[in-house]
């Protein structure tokens, strides 16, 4: 499984632009929750035009009456928000759909406390902000929803 810390990078713009193959059998539907609006709109401008469907979310309130009308196959999770946090997020919507992908994508760091725990709790992955490749969070989202990434 590839989990990644993955920093910052001035490739991003460049994955932004190309274009990819939509190369699997289904749109993937992807929910992405941060509170950092302009983050989940840049995974939107990736994803979209990739194949995928994206919803967003800015809170963890939302992003919960998001996942009681619509299943999706990957959660991307900020950590820290206002409101319900990400990893009562996950806990609350395993309990609905237990073989829901989870990738966290935070700027939180505590020296791998939460990560550890996380990733015991069936997180797949999780990558600290700021991320450098978008193609390489792809990959996770592919695999994290049981597809060769």
């Amino acid at each position: 499984m590839g989990r990644g810390n993955d920093k910052g990078g001035a490739g991003m713009a460049r994955e932004l632009r190309s274009t990819t193959r939509k190369d699997s059998m289904r749109n993937l539907r992807i929910l992405s929750v941060d509170d950092e609006k302009n983050f989940t709109e840049l995974l939107k401008q990736y994803f979209e035009p990739r194949g995928y469907d994206v919803d967003v979310s800015v809170d963890g309130d939302s992003a919960l009456e998001l996942l009681t009308r619509k299943k999706y196959d990957v959660v991307l999770l900020d950590l820290k928000m206002v409101g319900i946090n990400g990893d009562e997020v996950m806990r609350r919507t395993k309990k609905l759909y237990p073989n829901m992908g989870f990738i966290f994508i935070t700027a939180y760091s505590d020296s791998g406390k939460t990560k550890a725990r996380l990733m015991k709790e069936g997180v797949y992955a999780y990558i600290e902000k700021p991320i450098s490749s978008l193609k390489h969070l792809e990959n996770l989202v592919n695999q994290a929803a049981g597809l060769n990434g």
